[in-house]
């Protein structure tokens, strides 16, 4: 009786071990969460035309110029027309100028329209936006897009202007950073020449 006792504990024992032990060999391993990669914006082109080089001024080179050009009375960005004028431009392709992130698409009340701005991470860290200003339609709402993804068209602010572009690029240091802003400010700072910044980047 003592021998059968024992004996039935000795298989109850090996029972719970074996449990234990194909218990903890079927958990899966854990690991670590990934942290997702920030898509990097490592070259810069121009958001008309097809991506060259354009030339601010009114001249047969391309079919662009820049009509009100980045600190002209307070201007926090360029203003880029067809040189045929008027409303030609209208309907126009407008691109990313980077790889990037939009962080804010719609329609930004009067005086701007609809309104994208991206956010571009460079190869160091740092982090510019690009604002796209009086688009007759957004095309991209959110997400990452790449250089050269057609975001919209250029349009009017809804009837307020001839139609064009206003271009924005801001470092965060910029007081309307994530944010749409006035268009217009005396003290500039954190907003750079986007033709400037662009040239050096191709």
């Amino acid at each position: 009786m003592e021998r059968n006792f024992g004996s039935a504990l000795l298989v109850a024992f090996a029972s719970i071990l074996f449990a234990g032990c194909s218990s903890s060999a079927q958990q899966p391993a854990s690991s670590p969460t990934p942290t997702p990669v920030k898509i990097v914006a490592d070259k810069f082109s121009y958001p008309l035309g097809d991506g060259k080089k354009l030339t601010q001024a009114k001249d047969r080179k391309d079919l662009w110029y820049n009509a009100l050009d980045f600190g002209a009375n307070g201007h926090l960005g360029e203003d880029w027309n067809k040189n045929s004028g008027g409303n030609t431009d209208c309907g126009e392709a407008v691109y990313a100028i980077a790889n990037g992130k939009i962080i804010y698409a719609e329609d930004a009340g009067p005086g701007w329209g609809n309104v994208v701005i991206i956010t571009h991470t460079l190869p160091d860290g740092t982090e510019v936006q690009s604002l796209y200003g009086h688009l007759q339609e957004i095309l991209k709402t959110s997400g990452e897009v790449s250089i050269r993804d057609q975001i919209g068209k250029v349009g009017n602010a809804n009837g307020r202007y001839f139609c064009h572009l206003h271009l924005e690029l801001r470092n965060p240091t910029a007081k309307d950073w994530n944010q749409v802003g006035g268009g217009y400010l005396t003290d500039r700072a954190g907003w750079l020449d986007p033709s400037d910044f662009i040239d050096s980047k191709q």
